[in-house]
């Protein structure tokens, strides 16, 4: 079936955000954290990326949100 962009956006940031939680949460060890909660940061760019140029594909171009360039 298929999903809206927005929606698909929202799915992900609550999977990264109750993930992020669980590393709060659980892990003690600070550098552990620290590289847990970066590498959770590369997941939610990576994703966003790969969302914003499957939207290019089907539609030619996608929004731009602030801060972006279309580079």
């Amino acid at each position: 079936f298929p999903v809206t962009i927005l929606v698909e956006q929202n799915i992900f940031k609550n999977l990264v955000t109750a993930m992020e939680a669980l590393i709060n949460f659980h892990i003690t060890s600070p550098r552990a954290k620290a590289l847990a909660l970066t590498k959770l940061e590369e997941v939610y760019m990576w994703i966003g990326k790969g969302i914003r140029d499957d939207q290019i594909v089907r539609n030619g171009s996608a929004e731009l949100q602030e801060g972006r360039t279309n580079s």
